[in-house]
């Protein structure tokens, strides 16, 4: 049981009730950690000691599935679950030597010992509930579709925040009709405008955008760069067009709003502070393995609509918490999308909460939050803080970020971009 507790941290669904399905979740998480380690090494060893290409977790997980191991099957499950346990984390050619058994280049979740063990439950659990009578889709089904309207959601989730993270990982603004782009736009602001201003509290608004890689000949390129350019409008036709409030609610926005924009084409900057977060866990790039398979995650975009993600993340105060010395927040997570709405197929925005996705997500959050309430001028308590019972280290925040290519821009900086 200490092993699954382990495990957990990566993985939430039941190998008791669940095996299967716990397999394909533990080989979700597997198969990203490892990508990502894996790059995040070959790219910190120095040139004239790196190897040739060598198939990391992501080829290895590809070679398996191709090879057909069905993790409903006893035996089957017993060989993938080996595999994960063994090979967890990339460690890479520490010594430097090219050639290197696989062993070698990966350090186990586990003992030896224990991931026999987690194997041999998994597979007996297998054996005795046979396969298992709902798949991801039926799971789904159970859910209601039609959430909570997103607006609604998000502006009783705001008035109890201190900071909004709005997450465009893969749509940046939903537009359930494109005519009304950006009066929608303009409504939701003035929500929050008049949230802030009835209590005085000093809440945040933080927008995390990725700009891409910047090349014509590539679609994500495309459309992550007018994903960009859509929110850069809308900003402009809040300062530009002309109504009673329009210069008083801009320079509520201005005092307010930090953009976050992950722009690597300049190259990495050279700062001494090394974050221990991926990129990945502040744009959301790649779906987190606890959202993967739950019926929420599946109920907002199924398998069709992985490209339209967007996330609204709420940091607010907590009431309670085991770390006395630090001001304690706690993060909520929702996830939107443009769900159908009635028999002709119209769509609406919706919204549902999501599981909290791991420890290092809550690091780069905090540590995003930190930097931009730097970057607005805003006071940090000088006990620091502690997110979900985590500390954060307040120091060097910004230069964190920049490692990873993060640009914090105030909101005319963004409008100049």
């Amino acid at each position: 049981m200490d092993s699954f507790g382990i495990i957990a941290e990566y993985v939430s669904s039941s190998a008791a009730d669940e095996p299967a399905q716990f397999v394909l979740d533990l080989a979700r998480c597997w198969k990203e950690r490892g990508w990502h380690r894996r790059r995040q090494a070959a790219a910190q060893r120095p040139l004239s000691r790196r190897s040739p290409a060598r198939p990391g977790h992501a080829d290895q997980i590809s070679d398996a599935q191709a090879c057909g191991p069905d993790p409903s099957q006893a035996a089957d499950a017993g060989v993938l679950l080996r595999l994960f346990l063994s090979h967890w984390d990339y460690v890479g050619h520490q010594s430097g030597e090219i050639a290197a058994r696989s062993a070698d280049l990966y350090r186990p979740m586990l003992s030896d010992q224990e991931i026999e063990r987690v194997c041999d439950y998994v597979a007996d659990r297998i054996s005795t509930v046979g396969p298992e009578s709902r798949n991801e889709a039926e799971r789904a089904a159970e859910l209601s579709p039609s959430g909570q309207d997103t607006y609604d959601l998000i502006a009783t989730e705001f008035q109890k925040s201190s900071a909004l993270f709005t997450v465009g990982a893969g749509q940046t603004l939903l537009v359930a009709r494109p005519e009304l782009a950006l009066i929608g736009f303009r409504d939701v602001v003035n929500r929050f405008w008049r949230i802030d201003k009835a209590d005085g509290q000093d809440r945040i608004l933080i927008w995390i955008l990725d700009l891409g890689r910047q090349d014509f000949d590539d679609f994500e390129s495309r459309s992550r760069f007018m994903n960009v350019e859509a929110l850069i409008s809308r900003f402009k036709a809040l300062k530009r067009f002309k109504e009673s409030v329009t210069e008083s609610r801009w320079s509520w926005l201005q005092s307010k709003t930090v953009i976050v924009l992950h722009d690597t084409h300049g190259g990495r900057p050279d700062v001494p502070w090394l974050p221990t977060f991926d990129p990945n866990h502040v744009l959301f790039s790649a779906i987190p393995p606890r959202w993967a398979g739950s019926p929420e995650f599946l109920a907002l975009y199924g398998t069709e609509r992985l490209h339209e993600t967007n996330y609204t993340i709420f940091l607010r105060k907590s009431a309670e918490s085991s770390l006395k010395d630090a001001e304690n927040y706690e993060l909520r997570y929702f996830g939107n999308a443009l769900l159908k709405s009635d028999e002709k197929g119209g769509r609406q925005p919706r919204g549902l909460q999501l599981n909290a996705p791991g420890r290092s997500y809550t690091e780069a959050l905090g540590t995003v939050f930190v930097a931009a309430t730097h970057i607005l001028g805003l006071p940090i308590a000088p006990v620091g803080l502690s997110i979900d019972e985590m500390k954060i280290d307040p120091a060097h925040a910004v230069e964190k970020l920049r490692h990873h290519g993060f640009l914090l821009l105030r909101l005319d900086e963004f409008m100049r971009f």
